[in-house]
C-alpha cells in the first residue's frame, strides 16, 4: 500500500499540476484505497509524459537533421545566369 500521509501530499501535488492553477481539483474521498490509485495513475502519466517527450526530442532531431541536409543541398546547388534566356545549372549533391 502507498504511503498514507507521504503519498497523500504526492498525489495531492501531481493533480495540482495535471489541472493547473486555474481549475479547482475535483472533490474526492480521501483514503488509501483512491490514493494508491491516484499514485499508480500519476506514476502512468509519468511514463507517459516521459516517452512522448522522448519521441518529440526525436522528432526534433530528425527535423533538425533533414534541414541541415536540404540547407546542405541547397548550398551545392548554383544557378549561373548568362544573358537574359541562358541559365546554367550546376548540382553538386553531397550526403
Amino acid at each position: 500500500s502507498y504511503r498514507a500521509a507521504g503519498g497523500e501530499r504526492n498525489v495531492a501535488a501531481w493533480l495540482e499540476k495535471i489541472f493547473g492553477p486555474d481549475h479547482p481539483i475535483p472533490q474526492y474521498e480521501v483514503n488509501p484505497w483512491t490514493t494508491e490509485i491516484l499514485h499508480h495513475l500519476s506514476e502512468r502519466n509519468r511514463v507517459q509524459d516521459r516517452d512522448i517527450y522522448l519521441v518529440i526530442e526525436d522528432l526534433k532531431q530528425k527535423a533538425s537533421e533533414y534541414n541541415s541536409e536540404r540547407i546542405s543541398r541547397k548550398q551545392s546547388c548554383i544557378c549561373l545566369h548568362k544573358g537574359p534566356k541562358l541559365i546554367i545549372v550546376v548540382r553538386t549533391w553531397t550526403f
